[in-house]
């Protein structure tokens, strides 16, 4: 739910935090305490933290496995640099 909302603040992200622990008490026969307010709310914006480290961890998997290959087809920055020299001195002054 808070991944498909795809939120670009965390302000967005408060709001939904907001919108769902607000939804919980909606189904009760009494109005919630405050207490239990505050644990609904301290409990969907945990569970909306390990969302988000989640996405980033998959994110970074990604980006970690790009740059691995980016280095095996094309060399690191120390190889790249080495031939980028040796062109410009076969090209001359």
């Amino acid at each position: 739910m808070l991944v498909e909302r795809r939120c670009k603040t965390a302000d967005e992200v408060a709001a939904w935090v907001k919108e769902v622990a607000g939804q919980y008490g909606l189904d009760g026969p009494s109005k919630p305490s405050k207490e239990s307010m505050k644990t609904r709310y301290a409990e969907t914006a945990a569970n909306a933290a390990l969302v988000l480290i989640g996405v980033t961890v998959a994110l970074l998997d990604r980006q970690i496995s790009a740059q691995a290959k980016a280095i095996e087809e094309e060399g690191g920055f120390t190889e790249r640099l080495y031939r980028a020299r040796r062109q410009n001195r076969r090209k001359g002054p």
